[in-house]
C-alpha cells in the first residue's frame, strides 16, 4: 500500500500523543503506523550470527578437505586422481537438491527447524567421519568418504540460502551488510581451512604438489604409512567434531526470529512460495542481479578447476600456481569485511559500489590474462596483483548483491531470493565446468576470453540495475498496522503494542 509523507506524519503525531505520558497506546488500528520505538535489536544477535557463520566455515571446510591432500592419498592409500575430483563434484552436485528443498522447509516449518534439521544432519556426517577412522578400516574410508561429502553437499545450502534471512530478521539495516561479509567470510575461510590444517597434519612428502609446509618453515621428511594412517585419524576427528559442535551451537539458542523486530522492513508482509515465485520472475531488475552475481562468483569456481593447468602452460611452476590460488582465496575473505563496510558507510551508493569494484576487477584479471598469454611483459609480482586484486573486487561485492536482491524482491522471502541467488552461480559453475570437459588440455588457456568476457557481461549487468531503495524509505518511516506480515504480530506485542484489527485469516 502507497502511503503519503503527509499521511505517515500524521499517523505518527497521533501515535507521538498518544504515547506522551511514556506507554504504547493500548491498541492500533489498521491505518495507524507501528511506532520505531518498538523495533529493538538484542546482543544475542552475535550469537546467531557466530552460529551461522560457523556453520558455512565447517561446511566449507568439509567440502574441500580432501582436494589439498589428494597426492598424499593417492600415494598411501592408493586412491586415484579421479576419487578425489569425485568427492570434491559431490558436494556441488548435491548442493543443488538441498538447495532446491530450503524454501519448501521454510514454509512448512521455521528457521529454528531448519536449522536444527541441518545441524542434525551435519552431526550425523561427523558421527560418520569419527567411525571411518575408529571402527572401519582405513581401507574402507573411501567409501565412508563419498557418503559424508554427500551429506555436506546436501547440507551445503543453508548457510547461503538462509544468509538474507538471518541478516533481515536479525540485524539493522546498518549491520545487515557486514553480517552478510561475516558469513560470506567464513565460508571461504572454510575453504581455505585444508591447505593450512590438512597438509600440515598429512605433508605430501613424495610430491611436488602444492602443499603449506614451506609456509610454516617445516622441512621435507619420509614417513611411512603408518605415520599417514594416524595423521588421516586425527584428521577425520578433528573433521567430526567440528561437525557435531554445529549442533551442539543451534541446542543452544537459535530462535526462528528474536523477540522484537530490528526494523520494519522485517516484519513487512511476504508472499507465499508460489506467489513469490510468480512476482520474481516477474521483475527483470531482480535477474540482473542474479546475472552480475554468476557471471563472477559462478564463472570464477569454475575456473578456479583449470588454474593450475592454465598457469603451469604459461610457464608458470604448479607450486607457484598453488600459492597463486591460496592467496586469491584468502583475499576474498578480507574482501567481504572492507567492501561489505564500505556499503554500510555510504548505503545510498551500493550500486555504484558494485559496478565500480565488478569493473575494477574485470580490468585487472584482463591484465592478468594479458600477462599469462605473453601479450605483455612478464612481471610475476604484477601476475600476484592483479590475481590477487581482481578477486578480491570480484569477490568482495558478494555482500552488497545479495542487499541488492533483496531490495530487488521487496514482499518476497528473503529465503527464496536468497536461494535463486546461489542457485545461479552453482548452475553457472557447473556449467562452465562442462565446457571445460569439452576442451582439450592444450586448448584451455582459450578459457581466459570467456573469464574476462564474462566478467564484462556482470558489470553491465550490474550498471543496468536500478535500486529502488523501497526497503530504505520502510525504515525511515515505519510501516502501518494493515501491511504487517501476521507471522511478526508476537514480535511487536512484545514490545508492548498491541493490534486491534484480526487479519491473521486474511493474510493467509
Amino acid at each position: 500500500m502507497e502511503t503519503s509523507e503527509s499521511e505517515y506524519d500524521g499517523s505518527r503525531q497521533r501515535l507521538v500523543s498518544d504515547n506522551s505520558r511514556g506507554s504504547f497506546c493500548s491498541a492500533l488500528s489498521r491505518s495507524q503506523i507501528i511506532p520505531q520505538e518498538v523495533f529493538q535489536t538484542t546482543r544475542l544477535r552475535w550469537y546467531i550470527l557466530f552460529t551461522f557463520c560457523y556453520m558455512g566455515l565447517i561446511q566449507g571446510f568439509i567440502g574441500n578437505c580432501w582436494g589439498p591432500i589428494a597426492a598424499v592419498m593417492h600415494d598411501e592409500f592408493k586412491w586415484s586422481y579421479k576419487t578425489s575430483s569425485l568427492l570434491a563434484t559431490w558436494t556441488a552436485v548435491f548442493f543443488l537438491p538441498g538447495a532446491l528443498a530450503f524454501p519448501p522447509l521454510m514454509a512448512l516449518t521455521n528457521m529454528r527447524g531448519v536449522m536444527l534439521g541441518n545441524a542434525t544432519l551435519m552431526a550425523i556426517t561427523g558421527i560418520l567421519k569419527i567411525l571411518s577412522v575408529t571402527v572401519f578400516p582405513i581401507s574402507q574410508l573411501v567409501y565412508l568418504a563419498h557418503i559424508t561429502q554427500i551429506l555436506n553437499g546436501l547440507a551445503g545450502a543453508v548457510p547461503f540460502s538462509g544468509l538474507m534471512y538471518i541478516t533481515v530478521n536479525w540485524f539493522p539495516p546498518s549491520e545487515q551488510i557486514l553480517a552478510s561479509g561475516a558469513v560470506l567470510s567464513c565460508l571461504n575461510l572454510g575453504i581455505a581451512v585444508p591447505f593450512l590444517l590438512g597438509t600440515s597434519l598429512i605433508p605430501d612428502t613424495n610430491s611436488s604438489s602444492t602443499n603449506m609446509l614451506s609456509l610454516f618453515g617445516q622441512t621435507e621428511m619420509d614417513h611411512d604409512t603408518t605415520f599417514y594412517q594416524h595423521r588421516l585419524r586425527w584428521y577425520n576427528l578433528v573433521q567430526g567434531v567440528s561437525l557435531i559442535m554445529v549442533l551442539c551451537f543451534t541446542l543452544i539458542y537459535f530462535p526462528s526470529k528474536p523477540k522484537y523486530a530490528p526494523a520494519p522492513s522485517a516484519v513487512t508482509v511476504r508472499r507465499n512460495l508460489k506467489e513469490g515465485i510468480q512476482i520474481l520472475l516477474r521483475r527483470g531488475h531482480f535477474w540482473l542481479v542474479v546475472a552480475a552475481f554468476s557471471l563472477t562468483t559462478g564463472v570464477f569456481n569454475g575456473y578456479g578447476m583449470v588454474l593450475v593447468a592454465v598457469l603451469q602452460k604459461s610457464e608458470i611452476s604448479e607450486t607457484t600456481a598453488g600459492y597463486i590460488g591460496f592467496a586469491a582465496l584468502l583475499s576474498s575473505v578480507v574482501a567481504n569485511f572492507l567492501i561489505g563496510g564500505l556499503g554500510a558507510v555510504f548505503p545510498s551508493r551500493k550500486k555504484l559500489l558494485v559496478v565500480s569494484f565488478i569493473a575494477l576487477g574485470t580490468i585487472c584479471l584482463a591484465v592478468f590474462v594479458g600477462e599469462i598469454e605473453f601479450w605483455l611483459p612478464r612481471s610475476m609480482p604484477l601476475v600476484w596483483v592483479m590475481v590477487v586484486s581482481g578477486v578480491m573486487c570480484l569477490t568482495g561485492c558478494a555482500p552488497l548483491l545479495f542487499d541488492q536482491s533483496a531490495e530487488a524482491s521487496l514482499s518476497v522471502s528473503e529465503e527464496l531470493s536468497s536461494t535463486v541467488m546461489v542457485m545461479g552461480v552453482q548452475v553457472t559453475s557447473m556449467v562452465f565446468t562442462g565446457i571445460i570437459q569439452l576442451i582439450p588440455d592444450d586448448q584451455k588457456d582459450k578459457l581466459n576470453y570467456v573469464l574476462v568476457a564474462s566478467f564484462a557481461l556482470a558489470t553491465l549487468s550490474a550498471a543496468l540495475y536500478r535500486p529502488t531503495l523501497t526497503r530504505e524509505r520502510i525504515n525511515a518511516h515505519s510501516i502501518l498496522v494493515e501491511d504487517l506480515d501476521w507471522r511478526s504480530i508476537p514480535q511487536i506485542e512484545h514490545a508492548g503494542v498491541s493490534v486491534d484489527w484480526d487479519f491473521r485469516s486474511f493474510q493467509r
